[in-house]
């Protein structure tokens, strides 16, 4: 079994939002993973409306099927904000594109 040790510097993590900072949505994949410690497949079942405007976030996580409610931090709000506006609230927050497939 693979170990995946964590990144413990925050220059470290710095350098990689800096890096992803060219793809927004990237970026805020990274920021809600770092920020919430959630499985990616938790992150990319979220819709817009799940996260517009609010102070938490309420997931029932798929490989355990536990519910979660957590508050969201004003960084993470912050940046969220940003990515959603004029997104339509019934969209998924983080779209599946072909091109990302192909890089």
């Amino acid at each position: 079994m693979n170990v995946v040790q964590p990144i413990k510097k925050i220059e470290d993590i710095q350098k990689i939002k800096i890096y992803l900072a060219k793809k927004p949505r990237n970026a805020l994949l990274f920021s809600f993973g770092i920020n919430t410690g959630l499985r990616i497949s938790d992150i990319l079942s979220l819709d817009v409306d799940d996260v517009k405007g609010r102070d938490y976030i309420e997931i029932r996580e798929k490989k355990t099927n536990k519910y979660k409610k957590f508050p969201l931090n004003m960084f993470l709000k912050e940046e969220i904000d940003l990515f959603v506006e004029g997104l339509p609230s019934e969209q998924p927050l983080f779209l599946y594109s072909k091109k990302l497939q192909a890089r």
